[in-house]
């Protein structure tokens, strides 16, 4: 079967008897099968991504109707794993400067509780590699830093900044109050 009509082919003018008629049209019709091929590919793959594309949109649209429809799930760079309130008391004076450092900064720090959820608490150790063995420990994603435990506003600031942080800071509750925190704008 040819790929075009015969009216393509018209304009070729061969001599009858010469050998190289018959060879020179099957050239022009493997050239034109080779050109047809990945057109035909490409058009085909076209229209299945198109055809993809429209029904996600439809299938969404009705799931919007239906009032069962999620927004993709985006996850924030800044987790803090923690408990329940009023379990740790190094958890509860983190969650207050994380609040604040929230306010100063205009971000959102995502809390994950591991005391509620299996889940959540392999979260915690996959994170947390064994180092801190204890709550709070936030993590910074983008950049890769943690603070086990309690820390100071400023170590708190370089977390979420992404600057140099303290993995486990120096310091117990009495030490909150130094001078340095007042430097600290939130």
């Amino acid at each position: 079967h040819t790929l075009l009509p015969r009216e393509a082919f018209s304009n070729l003018n061969f001599r009858v008897g010469d050998n190289s008629g018959p060879t020179k049209v099957r050239q022009v019709t493997n050239i034109m099968r080779l050109v047809s091929i990945p057109s035909i590919c490409i058009i085909f793959l076209a229209k299945s991504f198109t055809e993809a594309s429209i029904q996600k949109k439809v299938v969404n649209g009705f799931k919007r109707f239906a009032g069962t429809y999620r927004e993709p799930e985006t996850y924030n760079n800044l987790v803090i794993f923690t408990t329940d309130p009023n379990v740790s008391n190094h958890c509860d004076n983190m969650m207050e400067m994380v609040e604040a450092l929230e306010d100063y900064l205009k971000i959102k720090v995502e809390r994950v509780n591991v005391w509620r959820s299996q889940l959540n608490f392999k979260l915690f150790e996959k994170f947390d590699r064994r180092e801190c063995n204890g709550l709070p420990l936030l993590v910074n994603r983008k950049t890769g830093a943690r603070i086990c435990g309690i820390s100071t506003k400023q170590n708190l600031l370089n977390w979420a900044t992404g600057k140099k942080t303290e993995f486990m800071p120096e310091m117990y509750p009495d030490d909150m109050d130094s001078p340095n925190e007042d430097d600290v704008p939130f």
